[in-house]
């Protein structure tokens, strides 16, 4: 980056700041004349960093306002089953991962119980980071059965590739139903690491139990969202026989 042009490395030192936390979402940012004072750059630098934020999304300006960090804020439709890829994409910002473990295994008691597997069972077990625009905003563990999908993990890069997608597409399984749980928590020191969040920071712990077109558990999946980034959503509608 020594070998960027300064108005990128100026935006490159913002984004930081914006993924950090330091500078948060809705806040307002240095104008590009008080940016270019705070600097000593050139105004045509600091427009073209500011420029190069807005391209990006993570900032937007607000006619007779400024310039503000865009809302972090991703919306999941919870009656609505589709993969962390498919949905960030669907709301036009852009998902990548970072493998953290990615191993055939033992299925652990719970996971074995959840997709009724004798205790011999094996999983595909893969560990990920969850990012959008290139912020972390979850860690997730998704086990498959691995005799549903053989050599799974060895299919496709899972750091930007939909997990779904590869096994719709390779193995003809197709996620058509889930059962959903959501809890609130905290963060502990690791997930505060990994997150890049304050130790005790609100947290959504998730798992999920998908079926296949047939039925059939396949999928197991244990998640810890930060909190200030979803917002779960849900219609909702009066029973005929209920009273408020």
């Amino acid at each position: 980056m020594d070998n960027a042009p300064l108005y990128l490395r100026i935006a490159a030192d913002l984004e930081a700041e914006i993924a950090s936390g330091v500078l948060k979402a809705e806040e307002k940012i240095d104008s590009e004349r008080a940016l270019s004072e705070r600097l000593g750059v050139s105004r045509m630098t600091a427009r073209q960093a500011l420029r190069h934020l807005i391209g990006k999304g993570l900032v937007e300006t607000r006619t007779g306002q400024g310039t503000f960090v865009s809302s972090r804020q991703i919306e999941q439709r919870l009656e609505t089953l589709s993969g962390f890829t498919e949905e960030i994409t669907r709301q036009g910002r852009q998902a990548s991962s970072i493998i953290v473990s990615s191993i055939t295994r033992r299925a652990d008691e719970q996971t074995a119980r959840a997709l009724s597997l004798p205790a011999t069972g094996m999983v595909h077990c893969l560990t990920r980071v969850r990012f959008v625009d290139g912020m972390p905003v979850a860690l997730e563990t998704t086990e498959i059965i691995a005799s549903r999908a053989p050599h799974l993990l060895e299919r496709a890069d899972f750091r930007t590739t939909s997990l779904y997608a590869t096994l719709t597409d390779e193995y003809g399984i197709v996620p058509t139903l889930a059962e959903q749980t959501l809890m609130a928590g905290l963060a502990d020191a690791n997930i505060a690491r990994t997150l890049h969040t304050d130790p005790g920071a609100p947290v959504l712990d998730l798992t999920r139990l998908t079926r296949d077109q047939d039925g059939n558990p396949f999928e197991f999946v244990r998640s810890t969202y930060r909190g200030d980034f979803f917002v779960m959503k849900v219609d909702l509608s009066l029973g005929a026989r209920t009273q408020a």
